[in-house]
């Protein structure tokens, strides 16, 4: 009689399948933001120097409410303040650096005004050559377009002096609503200024290209 063979043979088990890749919190990592023309990325001490040297002697109390001097000590301290306020998740703020260039020539961002950073309110200085130029739309689109799809904000604020009718222009322009006057809102040098209230609201934003990014929430 032929010998039966009772082992049994496995059958081929299939692979698991692969992990999705993890999605990084932007508390973790800022999204990198890129478009044709321009980078957004986090401000490091290299661009130090070099924001110190184009932004407006105001800037650092544009992004920050305790801001340090206009110095390179104190754009060192504003940069260490912004990479700590977005591990906080309090803080999110970009160089703007031209594809030409190495150099950042501005910065952008928001600050959030809940613990869950779903309202925000937005910050952007530029250096003077670049002002009314394509780039602060550009950039202001990229950030609103990240803001609303990969940092899940809810609502973004800003607040702009009355008498700065390119800035209120160009909010207008990326879509955003005026709700109202603050009256002696701002003080500056001693006086007491006016703004204007905007706001873009995440049912309001529509954006016909999708921002690319090389790192996402």
């Amino acid at each position: 009689m032929a010998k039966v063979d009772t082992e049994l043979t496995a059958a081929p088990v299939a692979a698991p399948p692969a992990a999705a890749p993890t999605l990084t919190h932007w508390r973790e990592q800022l999204p990198v933001l890129t478009r044709p023309g321009v980078t957004l990325r986090e401000p490091t001490a290299a661009d130090v120097v070099a924001l110190f040297t184009a932004l407006p002697a105001d800037a650092p109390e544009q992004v920050l409410i305790d801001p340090p001097p206009a110095s390179v000590a104190g754009y060192e301290t504003l940069v260490e303040r912004v990479q700590a306020g977005r591990r906080a998740g309090q803080l999110a703020c970009w160089a703007i650096v031209p594809d030409d260039s190495d150099v950042a020539v501005g910065i952008i961002g928001v600050r959030a005004m809940d613990p869950q950073a779903s309202m925000v309110e937005g910050f952007a200085v530029v250096a003077q050559e670049f002002r009314g130029t394509p780039l602060f739309q550009t950039a202001g689109r990229m950030v609103l377009g990240c803001l609303f799809s990969q940092m899940r904000v809810h609502r973004a604020e800003f607040r702009i002096d009355v008498r700065n009718g390119r800035a209120n222009g160009a909010l207008r322009k990326l879509g955003a609503t005026q709700e109202g006057l603050l009256r002696r809102a701002r003080r500056v040098h001693g006086e007491c200024l006016d703004q204007v209230l905007w706001a873009i609201v995440s049912t309001d934003w529509t954006e016909s290209r999708p921002t690319r990014t090389t790192s996402v929430h």
